[in-house]
């Protein structure tokens, strides 16, 4: 399944088959690394799921009175920033995270640019370990054997069909973000220091070396915004049904509910989701931000 129209399972008691089953499919390294990018750390509280981690702390008080949001686009650290990624690849990953961070944040709040807000968010990426494209191009290489092969009525392939083929438990890539939410004087509300690895059954191959870093950069966002709006521990809610808004703005890339979230680009759509199906990169469906955010 496209890795843009699914998303990870967030049931209360998660049977231990499952998590035994993700646990042993082969993740990417997750690390909660505090690199000194919020105000303070000192309230975190950590929460943890099968393949993320995270800390978190909110003054839900302070949340409640707040009705305008400014979001500062997501950086790098200097620590993350050398070779390795080029400009537009980590201008990707960081609009991934502020797209899907803006339709939370629409769902409640007004988002603003260019004005004052009740809250300023902002996030900076401190870690970040690549897909390795031996391992994701086997994979894919695999996969569209099968298909084909399935098609043709060729052995076994045809009762397998277009069941994806598990990743090879190498090269699989993971992503650690810290953010904050300040008020007007710069008090931090709220945080979150996320780190999250992708894994050998539910994490879309690309041929690319962010494929992994931009789809968690998306599951950050929606945590973390998830998070602003109601109060409730990302990894502790329950499973909802996508509502119609979700699917038409986060899948099928129209029209966000804020007209400020404009700026952070729309999702690639259908497009998008048959270029992963055929492993293309990123880039090749998704523009990026459409003008600078302030």
């Amino acid at each position: 399944m496209p890795s843009r129209f699914k998303r990870r399972l967030r049931v209360p008691g998660m049977s231990a088959g499952l998590a035994l089953l993700l646990a042993m499919s082969g993740c990417g390294t997750v690390l909660l690394n505090d690199t000194g990018s919020l105000s303070r750390y000192d309230r975190l509280v950590s929460s943890d799921e099968v393949a993320t981690r995270a800390k978190m702390y909110m003054d839900r008080a302070a949340m409640a009175r707040a009705r305008t949001v400014r979001i500062v686009p997501t950086a790098f650290s200097e620590a993350v920033s050398g070779p390795g990624l080029t400009p537009v690849e980590r201008r990707l990953v960081a609009n991934a995270a502020d797209r899907a961070l803006c339709y939370e944040l629409s769902l409640r709040y007004d988002v603003v640019s260019g004005r004052k807000a009740d809250l300023t968010v902002r996030a900076a990426v401190t870690r970040i370990e690549l897909t390795g494209l031996v391992g994701a191009g086997t994979t894919i290489a695999t996969s569209a054997g099968v298909s084909i092969a399935s098609q043709a009525g060729v052995g076994f392939a045809t009762s397998i069909g277009r069941v994806p083929i598990p990743r090879l438990p190498i090269g699989l890539g993971s992503l650690t973000i810290e953010a904050e939410a300040l008020d007007g004087r710069n008090e931090q509300r709220a945080a979150m220091v996320w780190g999250g690895a992708a894994n050998s059954f539910t994490s879309q191959p690309r041929f690319s070396p962010i494929s992994d870093a931009y789809d968690l950069a998306g599951d950050f966002g929606q945590d973390w915004g998830g998070y602003l709006v109601t109060g409730v521990d990302p990894f502790k809610a329950p499973l909802a049904i996508p509502s119609y808004d979700r699917i038409r703005v986060t899948t099928l890339g129209e029209a966000p509910l804020d007209p400020d979230c404009e700026a952070f680009g729309r999702a690639p759509g259908l497009d998008g989701i048959a270029a992963d199906y055929i492993g293309l990169p990123p880039e090749y469906t998704d523009k990026g931000p459409t003008a600078p955010v302030n």
